[in-house]
């Protein structure tokens, strides 16, 4: 096995958690080509990740599907890969695999899943596995081993650098460590109240602690010229190195809080109790990590404190 391609086209979430399974097809195949095809969006996040050799770029809204499906068939057939694995089904990467008569295509048996030659059924929402699980019974059928490893973002001494250099251009004292907070997240029905990260930090800077906010911002997070704002002034691929000078990241569920999971950096993940169900399959891989649902401002600050392992 000498050319393999692996293809998760999804949210920041979802394709770190795909990585276990890149883990665990590099363990297998140590000399193999392991190539990814990611979306735009997020594709900038594994930049110089040792397990992949090449990062492909896709946007959906490029072109019409059939102009897609040819692309990628062209593309594919010129790596001459030996497999290719889609770990979410998508009609565009069956079709250009098919065309590109890659010898073994592992995939999902729907959504055109007649095009592939080794697939299992979705039944995820059967089941009560979590996503990474799912992703590794995939490369099972390239043998693989399934069994899960731990996540990590690599993070380049120049990134660290960079990180370092940015909070501290935007104010954030040398050597301190501040909390992170992101209070925004892709869909509503899971975030936590606005008004309740406000409190938080209001809460942590009381105590004298350094807050910043993160992310891009979707909507006013007015916390009195308290906290140190960057939203809008992280490249995606610097927010891993950021977060690992940070002592701890508050969060909705959303991509910011995979990347804490994934560096290392302690992590309160907030959401509504209609939410659970939902995390039991998607929550953040990483060890550091504490779900707490519809709680009050007063017990995520306190949280904070003694996970973080801050002092005021």
């Amino acid at each position: 096995m000498n050319r393999i391609a692996v293809i998760r086209t999804d949210r920041i979430g979802d394709l770190l958690m795909t990585m276990p399974a890149v883990g665990a097809l590099r363990a297998r195949y140590p000399d193999a080509v392991i190539d990814l095809i990611a979306l735009k969006n997020a594709a900038p996040l594994l930049t110089g990740t040792p397990e992949l050799q090449t990062i492909y770029s896709y946007d959906p809204d490029e072109q019409p599907e059939l102009f897609q499906i040819i692309h990628w068939a062209g593309r594919l057939r010129a790596n001459r890969y030996d497999a290719i694995i889609i770990f979410n089904p998508a009609r565009v990467f069956h079709a250009a695999a098919f065309l590109a008569g890659i010898p073994i295509r592992i995939g999902y048996s729907r959504k055109w899943g007649f095009l592939l030659n080794r697939t299992i059924a979705d039944t995820k929402a059967s089941r009560l596995l979590h996503e990474s699980e799912y992703n590794l019974e995939l490369v099972q059928l390239l043998d693989a081993n399934a069994k899960m490893a731990d996540l990590r973002l690599w993070i380049s001494i120049e990134n660290a650098e960079s990180a370092r250099q940015l909070l501290k251009n935007n104010g954030v004292p040398e050597k301190s460590r501040p909390v992170a907070i992101h209070p925004w997240t892709s869909n509503p029905v899971k975030s936590w109240p606005m008004e309740s990260f406000i409190q938080t930090a209001l809460a942590l800077v009381r105590n004298g602690l350094p807050v910043i906010l993160i992310g891009q911002p979707e909507g006013p997070c007015r916390t009195e010229n308290r906290c140190l704002d960057l939203t809008g002034k992280i490249p995606l691929p610097l927010l891993p190195a950021v977060l690992n000078e940070c002592a701890g990241l508050i969060s909705n569920d959303s991509g910011p809080a995979h990347i804490a999971a994934a560096v290392g950096t302690p992590l309160i993940v907030v959401a509504p109790e209609s939410h659970e169900p939902v995390l039991r399959r998607w929550s953040p891989l990483g060890k550091n990590q504490q779900i707490l649902y519809s709680p009050t401002p007063e017990i995520v600050a306190h949280q904070a404190v003694l996970q973080f392992g801050i002092r005021s």
